[in-house]
């Protein structure tokens, strides 16, 4: 009898010991991870200047009043978007699979970008206003540039979302949204400032499937991350992406 009690324990222990286990790998495993491939569809594009010339004849001594109309590319953001194809997988840490979920019909989840690779998913959250201020210092803005950090992401406006285990409530985070058809707008391709507890600014955007893009054509995800073609602090930087599909 004493001895089937040792057995029992033993058993028990090992039981609770293989939960535990398993708990621990599913919090580890349960943050974002870098695309399996990324697959630029073409080469970028910009806005070509007017080589025309705008000219108003002078006459000596006329005061006239004009208004003038002027557009400048930013020299501060770079933009990505296009289409997300995955599933969902339950491997082990060798990468065998035990049983992988096919391409679903809607896909849902977030596209992340940083600067830098090693990101904490456990401490992530809204970047608070000493970060996203220090991202403006990294781009060579100042707060009333028209293009700063400040004024891109200038309100709260998202709905609420998972990043791994963190529970990222609507309307909490630095936030603004890309434009569709060409024209602003409020109710799609929601993107948020992150940051984790080293103060590592992640640039985030809800996966938002084959919706109508800035351009007139159908995609999954927008996406808009600092870069500073300024002088003395020339580009390119280097952008590191992670997904997460739900």
């Amino acid at each position: 009898m004493r001895r089937m009690r040792g057995i029992m324990r033993s058993v028990i222990l090992l039981g609770l010991l293989a939960f535990l286990l398993v708990g621990a790998a599913g919090l580890v495993l349960a943050v974002p991870t870098p695309p399996t491939n990324v697959y630029p569809l073409a080469s970028s594009s910009r806005q070509l200047p007017d080589v025309s010339t705008t000219f108003i004849d002078a006459v000596g001594g006329n005061v006239t009043e004009i208004n003038i109309d002027a557009l400048t590319i930013t020299k501060s953001w770079q933009g990505y978007y296009g289409n997300v194809t995955g599933n969902i997988h339950l491997d082990d840490a060798g990468n065998n699979s035990f049983y992988v979920w096919g391409n679903a019909t809607t896909l849902s989840g977030e596209i992340y970008a940083s600067r830098n690779s090693t990101i904490q998913w456990m401490t992530i959250n809204c970047s608070t206003g000493a970060q996203r201020a220090a991202e403006e210092t990294y781009l060579t803005q100042s707060p009333s540039d028209g293009d700063s950090v400040t004024n891109t992401f200038n309100w709260t406006n998202h709905p609420s979302f998972l990043v791994g285990m963190q529970n990222i409530t609507s309307d909490s985070c630095f936030s603004t949204n890309i434009y569709v058809n060409g024209s602003a707008q409020n109710a799609s391709f929601y993107q948020m400032l992150l940051a984790d507890t080293y103060s590592n600014i992640v640039y985030t955007t809800l996966i938002e499937d084959d919706q109508y893009a800035y351009n007139g054509q159908r995609a999954d995800f927008q996406l808009i991350v600092g870069e500073s073609e300024k002088p003395g602090n020339l580009g390119p930087s280097t952008y590191y992406f992670f997904v997460e599909i739900n």
